[in-house]
């Protein structure tokens, strides 16, 4: 009896149990087929809902439903990308639900690359977790490819704003001392080069200087032009930038006078600014930062202030002749007579257009379509991403009543310019 079995089981293959190998092996060749068939429905239902892609550019990261948003549409047009499998290999994990695998591709756009990732049994079936595609660089060639490498990164700047929140005001739970922490996490997480913050006082900024090893900061107290009162500080990243100048202004009548409001405003408002050069790159780039906090009562003072604003950058060569990026708490809205003196005229909000969120929730997370906390970008760099960082609200604590905002950014001017 058992010679007939294993002979039936030699002419009829499908009635052996395949190996998990085998099944694994199937699924990724699966893979690649539906991707040159531009086989959308096929495509995607081969990957768990957790799944996560890499793509050849350090910045492209993406879970399930955004790959799915941004390459479904360019499958249902009939396009499909084409990678030939040349060499495979499969790990098996223990308990054999888990599989890592490698693969030596080739296509005609890329040439040699590397695809590598996990796949996972569920239900029965092999789905693929994530997969990472690589462009792999020869060894004869990696040096001068490296310095194109850090010449596009030192071309790239990661922008944050963030309002701290007062740390002497009475918030329950959320005072400072109960924030501080959250605060510095969050910004050590990001790793921004530059950071505008708002409602800082020197106290706080001496909290975050101290637990913030590798960044530096310029700024003034508004009262007085030295400590008192609040800063509109810059922070940003010493290790790729080097401060080149800065300074503060009131948005007053008499600008370079500390303490000074005239515009409708009750307490003095200010903006810091500061002037950059990034290193490491063999050729320097100079841009300007400036961070401020708009008047939360009066909307003469927000409009007078953007004005001033506005004409500080078209009026003073410095700089109208580099990229200004302006960020900070402008306590109104994208759409408002004061934002719209630089938006869409010159400067372009950096926002995620699929978050349709607000910036600031005071301390509930709940924060409706309220963005107030901006930053705007010269047309003459790019966008290259933006985001709200909804972070925080564990045990009722939040870092702030506001989320920050981040962005990252162009310093050379667009192809399209």
């Amino acid at each position: 009896m058992k010679p007939i079995l294993l002979v039936l089981l030699m002419l009829f293959p499908t009635l052996a149990h395949a190996e998990p190998r085998d099944d694994v092996d199937d699924l990724l060749n699966r893979m690649h087929i539906a991707t040159t068939d531009a086989d959308h429905e096929a495509y995607f239902a081969m990957f768990t809902d957790d799944a996560v892609f890499f793509g050849t550019d350090i910045w492209e990261r993406w879970e399930l439903p955004e790959f799915e948003s941004l390459y479904r549409p360019y499958m249902q047009s009939g396009r499909g990308w084409s990678f030939q499998m040349r060499d495979r290999h499969i790990t098996m994990q223990p308990g054999d639900t888990v599989a890592l695998f490698d693969e030596t591709l080739y296509s005609r756009a890329y040439g040699q690359c590397r695809g590598t990732g996990a796949c996972r049994l569920e239900d029965g079936q092999w789905k693929i977790a994530s997969y990472h595609l690589d462009i792999t660089i020869p060894n004869s060639v990696s040096t001068p490819i490296v310095e194109m490498i850090r010449e596009e990164e030192a071309n790239r700047l990661e922008l944050m704003t963030f309002n701290i929140r007062y740390g002497t005001a009475n918030d329950g739970d959320n005072v400072w001392e109960n924030r501080r922490d959250l605060v510095t996490s969050l910004v050590r997480s990001e790793l921004p080069d530059v950071l505008g913050v708002q409602e800082a006082l020197r106290f706080q900024l001496d909290e975050m200087d101290e637990a913030m090893p590798g960044y530096a900061w310029v700024g003034v107290g508004r009262d007085d032009g030295e400590q008192a009162g609040e800063y509109a500080p810059i922070f940003y990243n010493t290790d790729k930038l080097k401060l080149l100048r800065s300074g503060t202004s009131w948005l007053s009548d008499t600008p370079m006078q500390p303490g000074s409001a005239s515009f409708g405003n009750t307490i003095p408002r200010i903006f810091t600014w500061a002037e950059f050069t990034t290193l490491h790159s063999g050729r320097p780039k100079t841009f300007y930062v400036l961070n401020a906090h708009l008047d939360h009562q009066s909307p003469e003072s927000r409009l007078k202030s953007m004005q001033q604003i506005r004409s500080v950058l078209q009026e003073d060569d410095r700089f109208s002749a580099q990229p200004c990026f302006v960020m900070g708490d402008f306590n109104c809205a994208p759409d408002s007579e004061p934002m719209q003196t630089l938006i869409g005229d010159g400067w372009a909000e950096a926002v995620d257009e699929q978050a349709d969120t607000g910036t600031f929730h005071g301390f509930t997370g709940d924060v409706g379509d309220k963005r107030i906390d901006m930053i705007l970008v010269p047309d003459r760099c790019e966008i290259v991403e933006a985001e709200i960082i909804t972070l925080g609200g564990e045990g009722g604590i939040w870092p702030s009543d506001h989320y920050p905002v981040r962005a990252i950014v162009t310093l050379e001017p667009n192809r399209d310019d």
